[in-house]
């Protein structure tokens, strides 16, 4: 009786601890599925290496306008204004060259009738000369009272239109699409020929403004397609243009190169990324494969069991969103470029091809 009670205190025991096991196992969470990461194959390409050129950001039209005519500055338009080619952005007061507009009208009137009478006399003169009826002096002296006139016509005419230039031009028109930046009289003063009125720059039409030694220079080519970097941003642009005429001192030339409009604000620094040597053939990954740490530079390759391996390389010439690396790796192998900032060496993941 006492075996078998054992026996049951035993069936109990190990009923209750698979129970036990059993309920364990129903409330454990189940193990986290591996992260996920964004990969691309590490390619075999062409490459420079560069040289980085200081630069600035400036517009292909800035210009500070000056009037053409003086008098009192009537009005000027307001700082940051957008104008289209040919709008007013100023106005020099009229008064003055409305008043000497009107004379110069009413002298070439006056000297018009002159001129008309003395012709009609000149050829009374030519008539009464012909048949002998006045002296051959008195027929000169009309011929040239004539062309007196015509030439003093023709004098009070360029008057007339100088004076219809300077009424039409005080109103200063914009050369080009812009921005108003600077007032540089105001209203009220009084301007004359030549005096600076405002500026107006082009901000839909800027470049990067860079010297680049000539070395350099001879890797260059208009159209180039280049790296720019503004206010830490990397821009893919292109060299619109190479000013093929060295600095003497510096042996350097200057280029240019375009940017899109909203791309920097003119004056910005920039840096210029240029070749300064041949293409060569290297391996490169895309820059944010990179992981940047105080010992080394690693990136993080994925192998055929989907296994995270880190490897320590050495970076050098860009190109673009690509930069040249040398270490433990390989053309085609897999290389992450998003979320490698958490991971660990040897950890597992699911890898997505990045776009």
């Amino acid at each position: 009786m006492m075996v078998v009670f054992k026996r049951a205190i035993i069936v109990a025991s190990v009923g209750a601890m698979a129970w036990a096991s059993l309920a364990s196992a129903q409330q454990a969470p189940a193990p986290a599925p591996p992260p996920k990461v964004g990969v691309v194959q590490a390619r075999a390409v062409k490459m420079a290496p560069k040289v980085v050129l200081p630069g600035t950001v400036v517009a292909r039209n800035d210009s500070k306008l000056a009037s053409e005519v003086e008098g009192r500055v009537a009005w000027v338009a307001e700082v940051g204004t957008v104008v289209k080619a040919g709008d007013i952005i100023a106005r020099i007061d009229k008064s003055v060259a409305g008043m000497q507009l009107a004379s110069d009208k009413a002298n070439v009137a006056r000297l018009s009738a002159q001129l008309n009478f003395d012709r009609s006399q000149a050829e009374r003169m030519d008539r009464l000369f012909s048949q002998a009826a006045i002296a051959k002096a008195t027929r000169d002296q009309a011929s040239s009272t004539r062309q007196m006139d015509e030439g003093a016509l023709a004098q009070a005419q360029a008057s007339l239109r100088k004076s219809q230039y300077q009424f039409s031009h005080s109103e200063i028109r914009a050369p080009f699409p812009g921005r108003v930046v600077a007032r540089l009289i105001n209203t009220g003063e009084y301007a004359i020929a030549g005096k600076e009125i405002l500026r107006l720059v082009d901000i839909g039409s800027i470049e990067v403004k860079a010297q680049s030694p000539i070395d350099s220079a001879h890797f260059l080519r208009e159209g180039m397609q280049v790296t720019v970097e503004v206010a830490h941003r990397p821009i893919l642009a292109a060299v619109r243009a190479i000013v093929p005429v060295g600095d003497e001192l510096s042996r350097t030339i200057e280029i240019r190169v375009a940017l899109k409009p909203g791309q920097a604000f003119v004056g910005d620094a920039a840096k210029v990324m240029v070749p300064s040597a041949a293409p060569r053939n290297v391996l490169a990954v895309p820059r944010d494969a990179l992981v940047l740490r105080e010992d080394n530079t690693y990136v993080f390759k994925v192998d055929a069991k989907n296994v995270a391996a880190r490897v320590a390389v050495q970076t050098g010439s860009q190109d673009g969103a690509f930069v040249e690396v040398r270490g433990q790796l390989k053309p085609g192998e897999r290389v992450i470029v998003r979320g490698a900032e958490r991971l660990e060496a040897g950890q597992k993941v699911q890898p997505i091809l990045a776009s």
